[in-house]
């Protein structure tokens, strides 16, 4: 029998388990590296190392499988010479497509600390602090006026399944000690190879031990586990002084420096556990990074003792959440270097700021996130999208609203808008079609030379571009692409003043006849809408019954009652049986039951569900008697937040929505009054959301907003007087009458610190207007 197998010596105590049969669905945990050391040492740490499994051919990550006690866990590293953000990311989407059923991941490894807070030996968890996730990209961002430097780089949080796993480890090492150095003595007795360099450290000398009289004790230097913030960007740090100003520049809050973290964050739910392996100046040597890398996944093997499966199913797959990027990562790879070698970025980013500032791009996302996993897979297999998609030339035709968020496809170019009805100033026919035109050149290698032309014609000599220049711009830039997707949704929201729905249909036809594109237009079932689709293939979309089950399981999961959950068969059959296909009424419906505290009022609400064509109507009256029936106090504040986002001449934020809401007769802005915004989201009782890439709060359906409409009087009679008084109240406050600001930087932070002001300041007088009743 050979001695080897999968590449390990046979001599060593860590039984290599060929007999179990893993797979891709197993919820493995996905656990990344960058350097092959470290990923020798979070090999080293598995109790069982798995058979290698097939995996795609587009996928050239290679995996390491096995188990650290209950988990099954996956180990990917950086190609041999690759760093950085933009490595991570890649290697971590291919594990994702490969592992379709991770949910959570682990990126381990070394990094620079910051001292004196931080020593050679120690491990740094990166945790949120203040607003920032637990990493920040400390590289990204944008260059402000007197070499001002802006960062951008937000971050989502650790899945909280890892952060409750660390509350409790933390806990534990305050009582009784940690494991990491009992895991290291045992790595070293199974592969004694690395004893020498990963196991120990007594014969490592930290340059800092001397001048302050922190030298380590034992031959493990006890050193100390962090929590914190980490620093990732793209540079390696070698410059104690520069280390100290980026510091300095994040509060003085870093404990770590990276080059790997913030590639994963926003695409990968995890936490970053790093073994310090120096101090990221001058002095930075190689000499403690096995080590350093030995202990940052000790800890880590600590702390799946706390992680419990259970808690890990409870998380969303990573591949759901990815979404889109999954599908055009190749894509992107391919085209970022020659986007960065062919753009003249600030110059192209001012050509198609000029053409519209407009931007649907946050209500994408915000679309893609609340997408309920598992559901519309019908859509996508009919056999009338399936010959839309095939085909060129066509039309798709879908009454009611739903999000094209599936229409991918690397050959081609996509635009969408969302027509909506709030946003009618902004949405005429000339903005759809220059917003259009916007989305297609900012995708191609570089900004179309047409385009270019056309910010010449006009920008310099300050003349208005014509809505045919526009058409004859879009259609050249369409032929660009061997095949154009066109997504219009809730075409009819669009306005109808000024012709503006007709013209911009009847463009829209024009180019799909020029370029041959695709367009899938999302509507209600108005005649002159459907007249104009006649001739096209059209598909009723309707919620599924089981897309509604799935919808109101993971709603009833979410909510953690045990009510709902003894009720969970009953509360999907009734509501499904009501809805009839009109999925909103699957929310609304929900969030009528949910609040029932017995089971005599869960069953009594089942059973007077409204039906029918006037169910939205009948939810609505439902909800408005549920936010009548609150204590004062909570009524006050929800007809008072539903007045401001009912009778608001645009979509408010979540920041200008909180200052109308504080406002009071008094001389200055008190911000103790602020209300949070949870407790104005709940008092609203399910009528209003919030898109959290915009960050507007609105409305939660246009059904809403008709019933408002209908029934105005009965709830908001007073609205504009109480949102006149407001907004000239806020306007009288003393900061305000020193008078305007004398930069354009005072004025900036004026705005930040008093965000309604530009509200109050160019609106106050329509308000006051209609407050009058003046014509």
């Amino acid at each position: 029998m050979s001695s080897r197998q999968d590449g390990f010596s046979g001599d060593n105590k860590l039984a290599i388990n060929k007999a179990l049969t893993s797979s891709v669905d197993d919820n493995p945990l996905g656990w990344v590296c960058a350097l092959p050391k470290e990923q020798t040492a979070a090999t080293a740490m598995l109790d069982e190392i798995h058979p290698h499994l097939p995996k795609p051919p587009s996928d050239p990550n290679t995996y390491t499988l096995g188990c650290i006690g209950r988990h099954n866990i996956v180990i990917a590293c950086l190609p041999k010479g690759q760093y950085g953000t933009n490595s991570a990311s890649a290697v971590a989407t291919r594990m994702v497509g490969t592992f379709p059923s991770i949910k959570v991941g682990l990126l381990v490894g070394i990094g620079g600390g910051i001292p004196p807070k931080v020593r050679l030996g120690d491990v740094v968890v990166g945790t949120p602090v203040n607003q920032c996730s637990g990493v920040v990209q400390w590289d990204l961002g944008k260059a402000e006026a007197e070499g001002g430097f802006k960062r951008t780089g937000v971050l989502n949080n650790p899945p909280t399944a890892l952060l409750t796993a660390l509350t409790k480890l933390e806990t534990m090492h305050e009582m009784s000690g940690p494991k990491i150095y009992q895991y290291l003595d045992d790595m070293g007795q199974k592969w004694p190879r690395l004893m020498p360099k990963y196991t120990r450290c007594d014969s490592l000398v930290d340059p800092l031990s001397g001048s302050d009289n922190c030298a380590r004790e034992s031959q493990h230097g006890e050193g100390h586990v962090h929590y914190g913030l980490i620093a990732s960007g793209n540079q390696v740090i070698k410059d104690a002084h520069f280390r100290d100003n980026l510091n300095k520049s994040l509060g003085g809050n870093i404990l770590c420096i990276e080059m790997e973290a913030a590639g994963l964050m926003n695409n990968f739910p995890y936490v970053v556990i790093r073994g310090i392996c120096d101090y990221a100046d001058s002095k930075k040597t190689k000499s403690w990074q096995e080590y350093a890398a030995a202990v940052a996944v000790a800890y880590s093997k600590e702390l799946l003792e706390y992680v419990q499966p259970s808690d890990v199913d409870g998380e969303r797959p990573v591949k759901d959440m990815l979404g889109d990027v999954l599908e055009c990562v190749s894509r992107t790879e391919t085209n970022v270097e020659t986007m960065k070698s062919n753009f003249d970025r600030k110059g192209e980013l001012d050509i198609l700021e000029w053409l519209t500032p407009i931007d649907y791009g946050p209500q994408h996302s915000d679309n893609l996130k609340r997408r309920q996993s598992g559901t519309a897979q019908w859509f996508l297999d009919s056999a009338i999208y399936q010959a839309w998609m095939s085909s060129n030339k066509q039309r798709l035709f879908c009454p009611d609203d739903i999000t094209a968020r599936f229409l991918h496809d690397k050959s081609v170019g996509i635009a969408y808008v969302y027509c909506d009805f709030r946003r009618q100033n902004e949405q005429s026919a000339e903005a759809l079609i220059t917003s259009l035109l916007k989305q297609l050149s900012q995708c191609r290698p570089s900004l179309p030379g047409i385009v270019r032309s056309l910010y010449d014609r006009h920008r310099h000599r300050r003349t208005r571009r014509e809505f045919d220049e526009i058409s004859t711009t879009l259609r050249s830039v369409g032929a660009m692409y061997s095949r154009v997707f066109i997504i219009i949704d809730a075409l009819d929201e669009c306005q109808t003043s000024n012709n503006c729905r007709t013209r911009f249909i009847k463009e829209i036809l024009n180019f799909q006849a020029t370029c041959g594109g695709n367009t899938f237009a999302t509507s209600r079932f108005i005649p002159q809408i459907t007249e104009r689709f006649k001739d096209c293939m059209t598909l009723e979309v309707r919620a599924h019954d089981q897309d509604v089950r799935e919808y109101l399981r993971s709603r009833i999961l979410q909510c953690e009652s045990r009510l709902l959950a003894s009720h969970s068969e009953e509360i999907q059959t009734e509501i499904t049986k009501a809805v009839d296909g009109m999925f909103l009424l699957a929310q609304l419906h929900f969030d009528a039951v949910k609040s029932k505290k017995t089971t005599k009022r869960v069953k009594e609400a089942l059973k007077g569900l409204a039906k029918g064509s006037e169910a939205y109507n009948d939810a609505y009256e439902d909800l408005m008697q549920r936010i009548e029936g609150q204590d004062r106090d909570s009524r006050k504040l929800a007809h008072d937040a539903l007045s401001w986002i009912n009778s608001a001449t645009r979509p408010l934020n979540t920041l200008e929505l909180q200052h109308a809401l504080a406002v009071e007769a008094e001389s200055e802005f008190d911000r103790d009054n602020i209300p949070f915004l949870d407790d104005i989201i709940s008092v609203c009782a399910g009528l209003v959301t919030v898109d959290e890439e915009s960050d507007v709060i609105r409305l939660v359906h246009y059904t809403a907003q008709e019933f408002f409409q209908r029934t105005w009087t009965r709830w908001f009679s007073d609205a504009h007087h109480g949102i006149a008084t407001a907004c000239v109240t806020y306007l009288s406050f003393d900061p305000f009458k020193a008078g305007p600001c004398s930069t354009d930087m005072d004025f900036e932070a004026r705005l930040d610190t008093y965000p309604l002001f530009s509200y109050a300041a160019r609106n106050w007088g329509h308000h006051l207007v209609l407050k009058d009743g003046i014509s």
